[in-house]
């Protein structure tokens, strides 16, 4: 049963919930990931409760599914090892493929925000909720056919997805929900996430690279949303083979080889990396603290290659492109990391000129997410009473 807290933050209005379901907390180590009874949580700000709806109508646009396959064409066809020359007509042959599934990556986590952030009411909450069993129905994402790009739009579809409903399902009062639909939902999340599994286990060390941080990612999201220990333990793994593959000089071998997308790809690396070990710690394994070392040094070669791309340019011998890179969505990572575990040097700077950031597979309006304190209860503590509203 979800009590209400007694606290009401700030001029938002936003209220945060106590409930015995997310009083779980996670695993003793990498090594041994075990899920405890009480089962997984998400941060503080997946909980927090939607304005009240000051009513007003809502266009709900439920997204059809993908149908066919997922053989997708890559934006980098006919460039060589360093997958790093974008071939425009594949590229927009790839973006006219998928549209759909990126529509719905979009619009469930508009939703969401819409939900959570702007107070829109159940309907925009019940619009995350129809859009997901409309695919779960149609068992979308799990073609027999399906090559190494559209595994990629999968996962990525998973983290967006998996997000979208942590967030509701978490703040959601619970007569809110339709148990059948939950079933329903959480059949399909476990399905996809399997999928994602199979793919990304054991890959040969020279193919391991951001795809699979995105893949334990997206499949971490999607543990949490549905309580599924087996694929917790599972990105804890992946994680631990991420840390496993940085350098001593703080560089990871796959990125670099992207050559003049070599910071582009670092800095798309920290994205499911910053937010593997946040969600991580949410559940008692403080994964920063395990790996502090290159963990930090990787953080801040991408910070320090975002203010002067210099030292990659000299280790890559390539002059970095730059563009998509400093802006709301290519930051986003920053602002877990900063409230997490203070913000590196040169992430303020970022935060300020770029934010407020927003990220779709990483959850939405990042700022609403983790601009709360404490960012998790401590211990087996129940979930805090006295959070405030970062301003």
């Amino acid at each position: 049963m979800r009590i209400a807290s007694t606290d009401i933050l700030g001029s938002t209005g936003r209220t945060l919930l106590s409930t015995a379901l997310i009083s779980c907390i996670g695993v003793a180590s990498v090594e041994a990931a075990q899920c405890r009874n009480a089962g997984l949580r998400a941060p503080v700000g997946y909980y927090q409760m939607p304005e009240p709806s000051t009513g007003g109508s809502y266009d709900c646009d439920i997204v059809q599914p993908h149908r066919g396959d997922m053989n997708f064409t890559s934006k980098y066809q006919g460039s060589d090892s360093a997958r790093n020359e974008l071939n425009q007509e594949a590229y927009q042959a790839y973006q006219e493929a998928s549209a759909t599934i990126r529509h719905f990556e979009k619009q469930v986590i508009a939703a969401a925000d819409d939900y959570q952030v702007d107070g829109d009411g159940p309907v925009a909450r019940d619009c995350v909720l129809d859009n997901l069993d409309t695919w779960a129905q149609a068992d979308a994402l799990m073609p027999d056919d399906i090559n190494h790009v559209g595994q990629a739009v999968r996962k990525w579809a998973l983290a967006a997805a998996a997000n979208a409903y942590l967030r509701v399902k978490s703040s959601a009062p619970e007569a809110a929900l339709d148990p059948s639909q939950v079933a329903r939902i959480d059949g399909w999340f476990e399905r996809v996430a399997d999928g994602v599994r199979d793919y990304y286990t054991d890959r040969e060390p020279r193919k391991v690279n951001n795809h699979d941080y995105w893949a334990a990612w997206a499949v971490m999201a999607s543990a949490v949303a549905t309580d599924d220990c087996g694929d917790w333990s599972w990105s804890l793994e992946k994680f631990d083979e991420a840390m496993g593959q940085i350098r001593s000089d703080g560089y990871l071998p796959k990125e670099l080889s992207r050559e003049d997308r070599a910071l582009e790809y670092h800095n798309y690396a920290m994205q499911p990396l910053t937010l593997i070990a946040l969600f991580a710690e949410v559940n008692g394994v403080d994964l920063h603290e395990q790996y502090r070392g290159a963990f930090e040094q990787l953080a801040q070669n991408v910070v320090d290659g975002l203010d002067d791309s210099a030292a990659l340019e000299r280790l890559t011998g390539h002059t970095q492109k730059r563009a998509g890179l400093s802006t709301a969505w290519g930051l986003a990572w920053m602002r877990p990391w900063a409230e997490a575990w203070g913000p590196l040097a040169g992430m303020p700077g970022f935060l300020a000129e770029f934010g407020p950031v927003k990220n779709t597979r990483l959850g939405g309006d990042i700022e609403y997410l983790y601009r709360v304190e404490p960012l998790w209860p401590a211990e087996d503590e129940p979930y805090p009473e006295n959070v405030r509203i970062k301003l």
